[in-house]
């Protein structure tokens, strides 16, 4: 049976933008700006500000000035690459995560690595929204001298499960607008710290740092920031429309470079600036001790409610909205109020801290990774960037032995135990070490194809 040719559904007068079958270039409703925009607003987050504070000596790291930058700039490239690479099958099929996921683990066997996925997201989902309530706490102890934490983390999880819960459409908009007053906010930010004289280059630059494992060390906890959505690129990337699907990776990787290494290197600044002048461990107080008067303070604590916000609305509620569609097959509101409840139960108040933030990134990048790495040689490899979409959704062709794809497992448990040797660098190791060991294995144990041939398709 030959592969189809991109843009095939198998229902194409019936799309549903939020759900799992695939979306034809006709139905697609997001240009490419507005898909960058939406990662402007999603990028620009405390997280990644966090990591640019940490890695620099006043947050406790061992790395000097330029040292930090070139963290970001590397972990940025990375992250834009990978994500142009692994999100090609929803920019010429229209698949999401969930559903590309089938063509290597199996049919059975993506709803795990879906769920291994979703896990990092409700945490994530939860951090963000915790981040945005203690920002207004901040904001309203100031004005009325009173503020309570809880009243606002519940408030706007509600908010943007809601904004969520209305679907694509809303979720663009709505990121595309605030993308334009954060990117504001942030150029007010900076022009006002620099204004104020606080912020002292000579002793990070004098400062002698290494460029041995601890660098790599920082380009890992970069990168496991975003190694999330490295893996799920698909789910937004099919919503663009391109002029050709069979040939959009310039596109795409226009897309992800103009959408992520912008606001990623901004956000890396604005952590290592606060870095120089307060040395505080906290991006929050560092904020707030940077601004030169309460309104100030106010606008940049508003600025980190609405960053947060849309972060989820993109990077953490879809995936998992969408992988709870697969698993339990419930609707895309359902999966949404699912991951709000999720989101409290993870206990976010005690992932966000310094003690937690680089150890919890690291533990699922060392899954996150080998699945990536799996994905990758699957897809180039092996199906020369082809899917037969009918079978994806309808056949027996990615069923393998009971729903399960063996070689793909015994590849991920392999990179996930290669990851945890190499705990501090996790990711950058076990991606590429599992494309390597997963190339080999289904070289020379064909598993799947021996299936296959028991099935008539090869």
């Amino acid at each position: 049976m030959s592969e189809n040719k991109a843009n095939v559904s198998i229902n194409a007068d019936n799309v549903d933008l939020d759900g799992l079958n695939p979306i034809p270039a006709s139905h697609r409703t997001v240009s490419v700006m507005n898909y960058a925009m939406m990662f402007w607003s999603s990028t620009i987050i405390v997280q990644i500000m966090v990591i640019g504070l940490y890695l620099m000596p006043a947050g406790g790291g061992v790395l000097n000035f330029v040292q930090t930058l070139v963290v970001g700039i590397l972990s940025a490239l990375i992250i834009t690459i990978v994500m142009t690479l692994n999100g090609d099958a929803g920019a010429r099929y229209g698949v999401p995560y969930v559903m590309q996921a089938r063509l290597s683990f199996g049919t059975q066997g993506s709803k795990i690595v879906g769920f291994i996925r979703s896990v990092p997201a409700i945490c994530w989902n939860g951090v963000c929204t915790w981040i945005g309530a203690l920002a207004l706490r901040t904001v309203t102890q100031q004005i009325f001298g009173w503020g309570n934490v809880w009243v606002y983390f519940i408030a706007l999880l509600i908010i943007q499960s809601y904004l969520s819960y209305r679907g694509i459409g809303t979720i663009k908009g709505f990121d595309a607008t605030m993308s334009i007053v954060i990117f504001i906010m942030l150029i007010y930010f900076f022009i006002v710290v620099f204004a104020s004289g606080k912020v002292d280059f000579t002793e990070a630059l004098a400062y002698k740092g290494t460029w041995g494992r601890p660098f790599w060390a920082g380009v890992m906890g970069a990168t496991a920031n975003y190694t999330t959505v490295l893996l799920n690129s698909s789910d937004l990337i099919r919503h663009i429309k391109f002029k050709d699907v069979n040939n959009s990776k310039g596109e795409s990787l226009f897309a992800n470079m103009f959408g992520i290494i912008p606001p990623w290197m901004f956000m890396f600044l604005a952590g290592i600036i606060i870095a120089l002048a307060t040395g505080a461990s906290d991006p929050i107080e560092g904020l707030v001790m940077l601004s030169p008067h309460p309104v100030f303070g106010i606008i940049l604590l508003c600025f980190i409610v609405l960053a947060q916000v849309t972060s989820n609305l993109t990077l953490n509620i879809t995936p998992v909205a969408l992988a709870f569609q697969d698993t339990f097959r419930v609707k895309w509101r359902t999966g949404v109020i699912l991951t709000a409840v999720l989101s409290v139960i993870v206990c976010p108040w005690v992932l966000y801290g310094a003690d937690f933030f680089f150890v919890f990134q690291n533990i699922y990048s060392s899954f996150l990774g080998p699945i990536c790495g799996v994905m990758l040689s699957d897809y180039y490899i092996f199906r020369k960037q082809n899917i037969n979409i009918p079978e994806l959704y309808e056949g027996s062709k990615y069923t393998y032995k009971g729903g399960f794809a063996p070689t793909a497992f015994i590849a991920l448990i392999c990179g996930a135990i290669i990851s945890a040797c190499f705990f501090d660098i996790s990711w950058l190791v076990g991606m590429p070490s599992t494309f390597v060991i997963y190339t080999i294995l289904k070289k020379v144990l064909p598993l799947e194809k021996k299936d296959e041939e028991l099935q008539g398709i090869r």
